[in-house]
């Protein structure tokens, strides 16, 4: 159970996201304990990935704890967040039982894979679509994995999506690029 000063530490932003997403809470409890600035560390970008798009008004933020990865995207609607279940893979198309569900006629109804390696960081697969998908402008081959990171341009047919990356490899990849800069 939590502390109730370690709840009131956290900002009203962050308590109401982890209220509407108890599955997420839990898991994020069961990775950080009761680091309560670490659970922020990792809700704070998912809640500000509105504000980082700049080519579209779609979004998929990919987050990783190092353990546990989940998307959070504003697709279908553009307006609400949604919260996809932890997985290694996550689905993307019109079929409704896909993690991401594009209610698009130009969307195949099993049109690409977003998948995750602990330590390597997140890659997408086009399914065999009808009207592609593209990276960054480029044409995936189907069934070929390519790593996606913090700040492509994700395209599923007609459809743009800036993708974002949140938590452990996007912290870890800071503290690298920091490093590698001091001489």
């Amino acid at each position: 159970m939590l502390d109730t000063n370690k709840l009131n530490a956290l900002n009203l932003r962050t308590l109401r996201f982890l209220s509407q997403n108890p599955k997420l809470t839990h898991l994020l409890i069961k990775d950080f304990g009761s680091d309560m600035s670490r659970v922020e560390t990792i809700i704070n970008p998912v809640l500000d990935a509105p504000k980082r798009c700049e080519v579209s008004s779609f979004y998929v933020q990919a987050v990783t704890t190092g353990r546990t990865a989940f998307l959070v995207t504003n697709l279908p609607d553009g307006c609400a967040t949604h919260v996809t279940d932890t997985s290694a893979g996550w689905l993307i198309g019109r079929d409704s039982t896909c993690a991401i569900c594009l209610a698009d006629s130009s969307i195949s109804r099993l049109h690409a894979a977003i998948g995750h390696r602990p330590g390597e960081g997140f890659y997408i697969t086009d399914v065999g679509s009808t009207n592609g998908t593209r990276v960054n402008g480029r044409k995936l081959a189907p069934q070929k994995p390519r790593p996606i990171e913090d700040g492509d341009l994700l395209e599923f047919s007609n459809l743009r999506i800036e993708f974002f990356v949140a938590g452990h490899l996007s912290m870890v990849t800071e503290f690298q690029d920091t490093f590698s800069g001091v001489a």
